[in-house]
């Protein structure tokens, strides 16, 4: 009986100690919770290219950084909710819509009479005049050789602005 008694305390003290070696396995380690959420985040199409920040302390995990829509915000949440060791989600994403490429401004009948005047002048082989344009009026600054003016003021004219303004330096 002796033996009986000594076999069950024995039995008895295993079986406590499995239990409390059961009870200390909580889980993966923050790091590796934060790793597991980032890669099921990472994994989903819609939210890959996001920049989402995960930390996590004693199983809750915060989200943190930036997604496209309520959608995605959510859906990241639920993400995180699914992977295991998760207890809680402090999901602080902030919506920020896309950046939508806006129609550039048209571009002004005074900056294409320059660009015109400019190709012009280029084309003349003539350097060294600056080009201006106001309401459609162009003035022409800078120093040229008297032999290049006729090709200067030619060159503007062909642009057809209102008027041409000669402001040039004669060299």
């Amino acid at each position: 009986m002796r033996l009986t008694t000594k076999l069950l305390t024995s039995c008895l003290a295993f079986v406590l100690l499995a239990g409390t070696l059961a009870g200390c396995n909580r889980g993966p380690t923050d790091q590796v919770l934060a790793q597991n959420v980032n890669a099921k985040l990472k994994a989903d199409p819609a939210l890959a290219s996001r920049v989402i920040n995960v930390t996590a302390a004693s199983g809750a995990v915060t989200l943190t950084g930036s997604v496209n829509s309520e959608a995605e915000k959510t859906t990241a949440g639920q993400l995180a909710q699914g992977v295991d060791g998760v207890k809680s989600v402090i999901n602080n994403l902030t919506v920020r819509p896309p950046v939508v490429n806006a129609t550039p401004p048209p571009v002004s009948p005074d900056t294409k009479l320059k660009a015109d005047v400019e190709a012009s002048l280029a084309k003349y082989g003539i350097t060294g005049v600056t080009v201006g344009v106001v309401s459609g009026e162009v003035t022409l600054t800078g120093d040229i050789a008297r032999a290049k003016l006729q090709d200067a003021m030619k060159a503007a004219n062909e642009a057809h602005p209102k008027k041409v303004l000669n402001k040039m330096n004669i060299k």
